[in-house]
């Protein structure tokens, strides 16, 4: 109801970082494209300017925030703006030989921008630094990447939908007010805006605020000890019973048992 869900396969994590570095083009200059050879991926983020990439056959523009997730047989940025010459961060996998199998899009965004400069720091310093653990940087690097991907591929997701229905799930995200004033809010009615739910997204107005409001109640009790009130409050419920009452049956847990396996030590 609320996860797509892929059945293509899923090749298994890279096995070590072969190269991770920052590039700058520099102006007037055009960079030199490679070709990604088998058991390789390269994944660039461009942080600045502007450049060229053939993503399908065809040339695409990408600046800040693009990420490129090459494999076997696709090439590198091939051309630079030369009065804005693009900047990226450049890192290279070594992984098992998958022609034509790709663990995510060839493009996508990095939605926070930025945030991509400070990780950038990061990951360069450890790289640098011979005594810090390789696999806990690769892990960490490859994670981070993937994670960034998934959550561009998730808003993506919603900007396919009408434009009113995004502006309403915007509202009961954000907004305690009932599902009838949030209908009235994007121009429809209660009744509309929960058929327009259900065909879109086959789900009813009160099922989405409620896995939201259990997604945020998940959150709080996960990362924090703040008294249950406290969470039935920030989550739109009027007490502490009828949050305890509506997550147990959403997740199967008490709030209290809930927090107590999300925070074992």
């Amino acid at each position: 109801m609320f996860a797509q869900t892929s059945s293509s396969p899923v090749p298994p994590p890279p096995r070590e970082i072969l190269f991770l570095g920052y590039y700058h083009e520099e102006p007037g200059r055009q960079p030199d494209f490679n070709t990604i050879e088998p058991g390789n991926e390269r994944v660039e983020v461009v942080t600045g300017g502007r450049g060229w990439v053939r993503v399908g056959g065809q040339p695409v523009e990408v600046t800040a925030g693009a990420m490129l997730w090459h494999i076997e047989g696709d090439q590198t940025i091939f051309r630079s703006d030369n009065g804005n010459p693009y900047r990226c961060l450049n890192v290279q996998f070594r992984t098992d030989p998958l022609p034509g199998v790709r663990r995510v899009p060839h493009l996508s965004w990095w939605r926070d921008v930025e945030t991509i400069e400070v990780f950038i720091r990061e990951i360069v310093r450890a790289h640098v630094d011979e005594s810090f653990d390789r696999q806990a940087l690769l892990a960490h690097v490859y994670g981070q990447l993937l994670f960034q991907v998934r959550l561009w591929e998730r808003a993506a997701g919603r900007s396919e939908l009408p434009e009113k229905l995004q502006r309403a799930l915007e509202l009961i995200e954000s907004s305690p007010a009932p599902l009838r004033e949030i209908a009235r809010r994007v121009g429809w009615s209660a009744a509309h805006l929960h058929e327009v739910c259900r065909l879109q997204l086959q789900a009813t107005p009160h099922q989405l605020a409620l896995h939201h409001r259990m997604q945020v109640a998940r959150e709080r009790l996960a990362g924090g000890d703040l008294p249950l009130k406290q969470i039935a409050i920030e989550c739109g419920f009027s007490s502490a019973s009828a949050f305890c009452h509506a997550f147990k049956g959403q997740v199967g847990l008490t709030p209290l048992r809930y927090r107590e396996l999300n925070q074992r030590r």
